[in-house]
């Protein structure tokens, strides 16, 4: 049976690195980590990759960036009538629920706590914006969560399920998960510097990206969704099976669903945290797979860890780059864990295919397969 394409027709994207694709470009060619402090809190570096969004009053900061989000590309898909909406998080509400428990605490509120909290609140928020999003569907697989958003929208239009769809992954910071990483040793108190050999954590990061899928877009594409697998190796809450035979067999079934082989994928956006174990694993199995020319970079190096919001932001921000001609380099960056396949700096690339992996806590994992145009 013959099956649909899924071409991204539009994307944007909001992280530490700028508001929209043209800022983050431009302060991607500066090479610089540009990780801030939040003026509203006590989030400094370089713990943190903190974007530099005004949130509205009367709206949560997550719901703030989503609709920043879908109003940068709505004139892509506002003529349509209805569109399934996807959106993922890994913290959802959490900076939310901390700030209500505090005035709970302080007695300045009163039960029922959760009005402002989770999906409900944010797409609440967004359909009362844009109602022609009939259907929602959630993801919170960790930091894998919009990852697996790819993978369902993909699968659903692939099948014929539905024609179009708009992607949102989302995630702002929170003291819950700040501690909670760093009570797991998984922290950087240095600045993150992933995929090197001094690596000692990651920086956790806000932000978010979107992207407008079509089957059959009018306008002429961005890229193409070739290939997407996911599977889930259930070695550890929060470490990967060390021999990456998951990780592996999740690579090798996009490849083969996007009837490609290792030598034609010349660039891999890495899930690539700056933690010990994850970056190891995940270079060991991109060296056992891809032994023809390749450069590995992990954007976290710019943008922190911004867990479930990642995948989808980091799709935007390389097929961007792609675009551009140029995956890009910290200017700083040092000590590579393998010279063969991490480039040491920034490198002119126009590569046709390029690899986003995400994996997750509890060994869940994701790997989509774009072509650029």
């Amino acid at each position: 049976m013959k099956k649909n394409r899924v071409f991204v027709s539009a994307y944007s994207t909001v992280s530490a690195l700028g508001l929209g694709v043209d800022e983050t470009l431009i302060n991607l060619q500066k090479g610089k980590q540009l990780f801030t402090a939040d003026e509203d809190s006590d989030f400094s570096r370089p713990c943190f990759a903190v974007n530099r969004f005004e949130k509205s009053d009367d709206l949560t900061k997550s719901s703030s960036i989503c609709l920043f989000l879908l109003k940068d590309i709505e004139d892509s898909f506002r003529e349509y009538g209805d569109i399934p909406l996807f959106m993922a998080t890994s913290t959802g509400g959490i900076r939310e629920t901390e700030s209500v428990y505090k005035r709970l605490v302080d007695k300045s509120i009163s039960y029922p706590l959760f009005k402002r909290h989770f999906f409900n609140k944010t797409i609440n928020d967004v359909k009362a914006r844009y109602p022609n999003f009939n259907d929602s569907f959630t993801f919170s697989t960790a930091c894998s969560s919009s990852g697996h958003s790819i993978y369902q929208a993909y699968r659903m239009m692939r099948s014929g399920l539905i024609k179009r769809a708009v992607l949102i992954g989302y995630d702002t910071l929170s003291y819950t998960t700040m501690i909670g990483f760093d009570s797991l040793k998984l922290v950087s108190h240095t600045g993150t510097k992933p995929l090197t050999k001094s690596r000692d954590g990651l920086t956790l990061g806000d932000g978010g990206g979107i992207i407008f899928l079509e089957s059959e877009p009018k306008g002429e594409p961005l890229a193409e969704i070739i290939g997407v697998a996911s599977n889930s190796d259930g070695h550890h809450i929060s470490s990967p099976e060390p021999d990456g035979f998951s990780q592996k067999k999740c690579i090798n079934d996009a490849l083969e669903q996007a009837e490609l082989s290792a030598d034609d994928i010349k660039y891999i956006c890495a899930h690539g945290t700056g933690t010990l174990m994850n970056d190891e694993v995940e270079i060991n199995v991109l060296d056992s797979l891809f032994k023809g020319e390749v450069a590995v970079t992990s954007l976290k190096s710019f943008i922190g860890h911004t867990l479930g919001a990642s995948a989808i932001t980091e799709v935007v921000i390389s097929t961007a780059m792609l675009k551009s001609g140029k995956i890009y380099q910290p200017n700083d960056f040092a000590d590579s864990m393998n010279e063969r396949i991490i480039p040491s700096a920034s490198v002119d690339m126009r590569s046709k295919y390029f690899l986003k992996n995400s994996f997750g806590f509890g060994g869940n994992n994701v790997s989509a397969l774009f072509e650029v145009f």
